[in-house]
């Protein structure tokens, strides 16, 4: 499952439509670790989350009524979704998202900002936790995401799992199998 994205360009300056082809790649400073550049943010995080006056964009998820106020940064630094996603947006755009769990989608965008961990963890729970992780491997999130979600599964839902007497090898296999792709993935991306 993945997410999409429908981008509407509906600003009008001096009675001209804004071109939507502008290509816009997000670059971060060359030299400067991008682990070092997302620590950062996520100090400033607090202040941005939700701040209309400076926002890149207009975020809609399908199946939520209120629009996010969102940051190119804060998105593409770590999801492989908005990389793609934002290459083709520009300053005041509007986009609609559609997510497999569209309900847990604010607190993972808080974290995204904030980068507080165990404040994402929190709003995890047993009902929700697949929705959680079928977002996280939409949107494309990197392995700190995964980590918490992982976390989450083997305190809670394996542990809840193993009282009931459920045989739960094959979810273990899937995570364990989707992690091996992501390793596999950075990987790769360390010998180009």
């Amino acid at each position: 499952m993945h997410a999409s994205a429908v981008i509407c360009d509906e600003r009008v300056i001096e009675n001209q439509q804004q071109s939507t082809c502008k290509a816009r790649h997000f670059t971060a400073i060359e030299g400067i670790p991008s682990t070092y550049i997302l620590e950062k943010l996520h100090q400033l995080g607090p202040r941005y989350y939700g701040d209309k006056s400076t926002a890149f964009a207009e975020l809609y998820v399908e199946g939520l009524d209120k629009p996010f106020w969102v940051h190119e940064e804060y998105l593409v630094l770590q999801s492989v979704f908005f990389q793609e996603t934002l290459q083709n947006v520009t300053s005041g755009d509007i986009i609609t998202i559609t997510l497999p769990s569209p309900d847990t989608f604010e607190p993972m965008l808080q974290y995204l900002y904030d980068g507080d961990a165990d404040k994402w963890y929190d709003t995890f729970t047993p009902d929700n936790y697949l929705g959680i992780w079928r977002n996280v491997e939409s949107l494309g999130l990197g392995i700190e995401a995964r980590a918490i979600c992982l976390t989450y599964y083997h305190n809670e839902i394996k542990k809840d799992l193993n009282d009931d007497m459920v045989d739960d090898d094959i979810i273990d296999d899937m995570i364990d199998d989707d992690m091996d792709d992501d390793n596999e993935m950075d990987d790769e991306e360390c010998i180009r």
